[in-house]
């Protein structure tokens, strides 16, 4: 049994205890009201806000700069279509404007829509009045008949494409035949042909605007009996016939 001396220690230390208790948490409750705890957790909170709100600014910032490069990319890419919303451009170069007449194809080949295509159009402030003469003149042409042979009155070449075509093949509508050696813009629509078809010499046989080559290309379709089936192909519902001519003596082509 715990002596009456030891009994009064351990009753004085639990005392001690309990008074250092109340003291700790009266002061820490006193701490926490005091104004300069008060003051030092506004200043605190106040400067954790205005962290947020910065970086909340940064975020939205960073936002519109995104989309103001995908706006700046998109110009660069298309840069006429962005500068006038609903306006295009025509393949010569010629702006359309949306809901202009005559914009509907009419299945004929025209200047820009067949064959190797230039990389930049010119611009139609650019566009000289004889390059629109030139243009105009070579769709009038390909309207003439669905095959145009585009010949030299003196070339041998051009004359071996024409008897093939002409004399030993029945076709309808008939193969339409420009010597560009007898034309005013002769050399202007040879050049306009090289941009098109990718084609400069002559003969240079179009069908539907594409171009199947020259005069040994017209002689071994020919000899390999794919012609008709090569006019069929590219003319499609333009060609109405299109047979092989009753047999007439050889003709020896001499180049």
């Amino acid at each position: 049994m715990p002596s009456q001396r030891r009994v009064k220690v351990f009753a004085l230390l639990a005392a001690l205890a309990v008074l250092s208790f109340i003291y700790l948490s009266s002061a820490g409750s006193s701490t926490r009201s005091s104004a300069f705890y008060t003051s030092t957790s506004s200043a605190l909170n106040a400067k954790h806000q205005e962290a947020l709100d910065l970086e909340n600014h940064q975020k939205i910032q960073e936002v519109h700069e995104a989309a103001e490069k995908q706006k700046e990319a998109a110009n660069i890419r298309d840069p006429d279509l962005a500068a006038v919303p609903g306006q295009k451009k025509s393949v010569a170069g010629r702006k359309i404007i949306k809901g202009e007449k005559g914009l509907k194809d009419d299945g004929v080949a025209k200047v820009g829509n067949t064959g190797a295509k230039p990389t930049q159009a010119a611009d139609a402030d650019d566009e000289s009045e004889e390059e629109h003469k030139v243009e105009t003149e070579l769709n009038a042409i390909l309207k003439k008949s669905p095959i145009i042979i585009f010949s030299k009155s003196y070339c041998p070449y051009s004359k071996k494409a024409k008897a093939i075509l002409l004399e030993q093949y029945n076709i309808v509508p008939a193969p339409y035949v420009e010597e560009l050696d007898l034309h005013p813009l002769g050399p202007q629509l040879q050049a306009a042909l090289l941009k098109t078809t990718g084609r400069r010499t002559v003969p240079n046989v179009l069908i539907n605007g594409k171009s199947i080559g020259g005069g040994d290309d017209i002689a071994s379709l020919h000899e390999d009996d794919k012609l008709v089936a090569q006019i069929k192909e590219l003319g499609g519902k333009r060609i109405m016939e299109v047979t092989k001519a009753p047999p007439k003596a050889a003709v020896n082509f001499r180049s």
